[in-house]
């Protein structure tokens, strides 16, 4: 990844001697159902909804550069080109899960209020993540957050579904925009949609199974601290 200054990030700031290094992984050039083509002339929807892929940004219309015809990250420059490791051109839309409630101690009370927060912790890195991914076309976000909530928190257990349907019936969406995000290039950037369930009194919570995926670790987190960093899907 080429060098950017801070002052030099914004795409109007004019830097003809910008030469970003142009990275496409090898799994999404092999064209896989959750990637697009790598020719970007075939692309003639951006900005809207292209059949079933929504092309649209939560911040808005992006631009296009109209000599490669791909998209332009609305963040401005990264020092990387192509797609990295995203599979769409443009925004990349993923779902995440903050499923929350209050700890109670020994005596079964919640005198003294810390919120307890379901994340993952990748077996490869160590780092704290919301269990969301990415939202498949066609599928509303709230559909992906609990697909991946099952699968990455509870395992796919078949009896998750019923446990967690009265949770999910209250949402509230607490963020929706750019994630910045060490897969972000020049054309391909991560937004997500963050959507909290939270169970005040702990009920439908107290027996919910947690069960890690193949390659996560779950946690419940005592979250009274604020230092703590946690990634997106």
């Amino acid at each position: 990844r080429a060098t950017v200054p801070d002052e030099k990030v914004s795409w109007n700031i004019y830097w003809p001697d910008y030469k970003p290094t142009e990275y496409t992984a090898k799994k999404v050039l092999k064209n896989p159902p959750w990637a697009d083509d790598s020719d970007t002339t075939k692309i003639k929807h951006y900005n809207e909804l292209d059949e079933k892929i929504d092309r649209r940004s939560f911040m808005g219309k992006y631009d296009i550069d109209q000599q490669t015809n791909r998209p332009r990250n609305p963040k401005g420059r990264t020092g990387l080109s192509g797609r990295g490791l995203l599979g769409r051109w443009g925004p990349n839309h993923a779902g995440d899960p903050i499923v929350t409630r209050w700890s109670k101690d020994q005596q079964d009370n919640n005198k003294n209020k810390a919120l307890e927060i379901i994340l993952i912790s990748r077996r490869d890195t160590g780092a704290l993540a919301l269990p969301g991914g990415m939202v498949d076309p066609g599928e509303y976000t709230l559909e992906t957050v609990k697909r991946e909530f099952i699968e990455e928190a509870m395992n796919a257990n078949p009896d998750a579904t019923k446990q967690i349907e009265e949770l999910f019936k209250k949402t509230i969406t607490i963020y929706k925009g750019y994630i910045d995000d060490p897969r972000n290039t020049d054309n391909a950037w991560m937004e997500s949609e963050a959507i909290n369930m939270h169970d005040e009194t702990g009920e439908l919570t107290k027996d919910l199974i947690l069960e890690a995926g193949n390659y996560l670790v779950l946690l419940l987190l005592i979250f009274n601290r604020f230092d703590i960093l946690i990634n997106s899907s």
